[in-house]
């Protein structure tokens, strides 16, 4: 019975809707900001400030997540290939650290 790969491709497409979703709330609240812009008091401005601080934190969040992500991926992309290149030696190493983990854990 061959392994099914679609989990991959499935939380990379969630992964992308999620992305897309974002900037759209985004790019939303500024259209509003923008449609708002002469029409409000001065408690509505002050709200209206806020709003557009906290979309430019959101976005600077977002591209930091963004960088987070491409780290990660380039981190598990590198491990995978140490693994491939040193099957024997990856297997020995995990053998190693999970008796030391378990050994470590038994103690309490």
């Amino acid at each position: 019975m061959a392994k099914s790969r679609s989990k991959k491709p499935a939380r990379k497409a969630t992964s992308t809707k999620i992305s897309h979703d974002f900037r759209e709330v985004i790019s939303h609240a500024e259209e509003l900001l923008q449609a708002t812009a002469g029409e409000l008091g001065d408690k509505a401005r002050e709200v209206r400030q806020q709003l557009a601080h906290k979309i430019e934190a959101a976005k600077e969040k977002f591209q930091s997540l963004e960088d987070v992500k491409e780290t990660a991926e380039e981190g598990m992309k590198e491990a995978d290939r140490v693994i491939r290149k040193h099957p024997y030696e990856s297997v020995g190493v995990a053998l190693v650290a999970g008796l030391l983990i378990g050994a470590l854990l038994n103690r309490r």
